[in-house]
C-alpha cells in the first residue's frame, strides 16, 4: 500500500493528543496530513517536552506545515477544559478537512475531545454533526491505520514498510535521546565479517565452542589483560599489546585459517597483534581484543541483517546505537536495530549461555525497545545458550511472548534464515 491510499483520509487540520510516547503522533501526522496544514498538538503538563520535540520536528521536515501547541495543563481529565481548549481553536479554523487521531493521551482525553469535534455549533446551544471529520487511531497489534466511520464500521489502512520509513535515529530524537555520536555509513559496516561468520560457525559444535574459549581465555587474554589485584582490570596499553604474539596451536583450524586469511599471523604460525594493527581494521589495537572478546558477534548478527534487508523491505540498520541516560554512568545500547517501515527491532547480542545474564539483557533490550518503539517494537536475544526455547519459555512469564525471540547457539549458523522467519511470523500475527 502506498501513502495515496490515504489520500481520501488527509486533513488540513488535525489534532493530536499527545502521550509518553511520541511515535504514534508522529506517524498520524505524516500520513494523514496535508501538504500545508496545521498539526495541533494537545498535550498536559506531563507531556509538554513530547509535544516541543514532536513540534520541532515536525516543522523541520516539512515545508509549509505549521504545528501548535495546546495545553491542557493539568486538566487532562476535565471535560469542561479539553472541550474549552479544543473549542476555541475549532472556532477560529474557518475552512478545510478536520481530524482527530486520538492514538495517544489519556482516555478521558479521547472521550471530551471526540465529543467537541463530532458536534458542531450552530447557534447558541444548538448543535449538528460536524460535516467530513475524519477520527482514527492506530492499531499496534495490527500495524494498521483505523478510521471511524459513522456507521460504526471502520476502514483499516495496512501501513506496510514501503508505506512510510522511519530511520531509527528519528525514533532516538522523538524520544529526546541524542546518540553519543551520530550514525555513518560505517556503522552499517561490519567489521572482519568473514573471521565473525567462522567464529559463528564454530559454535555449531559444542567441543570446538568449548575449544574456543578456552584458548581465549587462558591464552589471549592471559597475554593481553591486567587483572587488577582488587578486583576488575583493563586491557594492557598499546605498547604491551603491540609486542604480544599468541600461539594458535589450541584454536579450531577454521579459526586459524581465518585469522591467516586476515593476515594476522607470522610466518611462525603466531598471532600478532602488531600484524593486525597493520591491517588498519582497527583505529587502536585494544579494539581488536574488544572485538574477539565478544563483540564480534554483533557484528556477524548486522552482516545477516544486511543480507536479508533488501528482501525484507528494512532500509535503515546498524549497531552500536549509544544512547546517554540522566542517572546512569554508562547509558543503554543497542547492539543491532533496524526499522521496518516505522516499526523498530532491537537485538541484544551476547556470547555467554549463562541464563541469569541472557535473560537480564533482553529483559532490559525489551523496555528500552518499547519505551522508544512503543508496542509495535519487537525485540530478539542472540546469544550462545543450547537452550533458546525453554530461556523464551521463561521470559514470556513477563514478556509478551508474540514480541520476543531468542536464538542459541544452534542456530548461529542459518541466523539469516532465522531473522527472516521471526519477521514473517510478526507479519503473519499483524494480520
Amino acid at each position: 500500500m502506498s501513502t495515496s491510499e490515504f489520500d481520501k483520509y488527509k486533513v488540513d487540520h488535525l489534532f493530536l493528543l499527545i502521550g509518553e510516547n511520541p511515535l504514534p503522533n508522529y506517524i498520524a501526522a505524516k500520513l494523514l496530513l496535508n501538504e500545508g496544514g496545521t498539526v495541533y498538538l494537545v498535550h498536559t503538563a506531563g507531556t509538554v517536552e513530547q509535544a516541543k520535540r514532536l513540534q520541532n520536528i515536525l516543522s523541520s521536515e516539512r515545508n509549509g506545515l505549521k504545528a501548535e501547541l495546546r495545553s491542557l495543563n493539568d486538566y487532562e481529565s476535565d471535560a469542561y477544559y479539553i472541550q474549552k481548549e479544543i473549542g476555541e481553536k475549532l472556532k477560529s479554523i474557518k475552512s478545510g478537512k478536520i481530524g482527530l487521531n486520538y492514538t495517544g493521551g489519556t482516555k478521558a482525553m479521547s472521550t471530551h475531545a471526540y465529543r467537541i469535534l463530532f458536534y458542531e455549533e450552530v447557534t447558541d446551544r444548538t448543535y449538528k454533526q460536524r460535516a467530513d471529520i475524519i477520527f482514527s487511531y492506530l492499531d499496534p497489534r495490527r500495524l494498521e491505520m483505523c478510521i471511524d466511520r459513522e456507521d460504526n464500521e471502520r476502514v483499516r489502512l495496512k501501513i506496510k514498510p514501503d508505506t512510510l520509513q522511519v530511520k531509527l535515529v528519528k525514533i532516538f530524537q522523538l524520544h529526546g535521546l541524542e546518540l553519543k555520536q551520530n550514525p555513518t555509513e560505517q556503522a552499517q559496516q561490519a567489521q572482519l565479517p568473514q573471521l565473525a561468520t567462522e567464529l559463528a560457525n564454530v559454535f555449531k559444535e559444542e567441543t570446538k565452542s568449548k575449544q574456543w574459549f578456552d584458548w581465549f581465555y587462558n591464552v589471549f587474554r592471559e597475554q593481553t589483560y591486567k587483572q587488577k589485584s582488587n578486583g576488575g582490570g583493563d586491557w594492557k596499553s598499546k605498547t604491551s599489546l603491540m609486542e604480544v604474539s599468541i600461539s594458535l596451536e589450541k584454536l579450531p583450524q577454521e579459526i586459524v585459517a581465518a585469522f591467516k586469511q586476515e593476515n594476522f599471523v607470522t610466518p611462525d604460525a603466531q598471532l600478532s597483534l602488531q600484524e593486525v594493527q597493520k591491517t588498519g581494521v582497527f583505529k587502536e589495537v585494544k579494539s581488536f581484543c574488544k572485538w574477539l572478546d565478544g563483540i564480534w558477534l554483533e557484528h556477524y548478527v548486522l552482516e545477516q541483517v544486511k543480507k536479508i534487508a533488501h528482501s525484507q523491505l528494512i532500509t535503515d540498520y546498524g549497531l552500536n546505537f549509544e544512547i546517554p541516560l540522566t542517572g546512569t554512568r554508562d547509558g543503554f545500547e543497542f547492539d543491532v536495530a533496524f526499522t521496518r517501515g516505522y516499526q523498530l527491532f532491537a537485538i541484544s547480542c551476547t556470547t555467554t549461555d549463562k541464563r541469569g545474564t541472557c535473560k537480564l539483557k533482553l529483559f532490559e533490550a525489551y523496555l528500552r525497545a518499547k519505551q522508544m518503539g512503543g508496542d509495535e517494537a519487537r525485540v530478539a536475544l542472540i546469544c550462545c545458550s543450547g537452550e533458546p526455547d525453554t530461556l523464551k519459555a521463561e521470559m514470556t512469564e513477563t514478556l509478551a511472548k508474540n514480541k520476543i525471540a531468542v536464538f542459541g547457539r544452534e542456530d548461529l549458523v542459518n541466523l539469516s534464515k532465522k531473522i527472516t522467519e521471526w519477521i514473517v511470523q510478526n507479519d503473519r500475527e499483524a494480520k
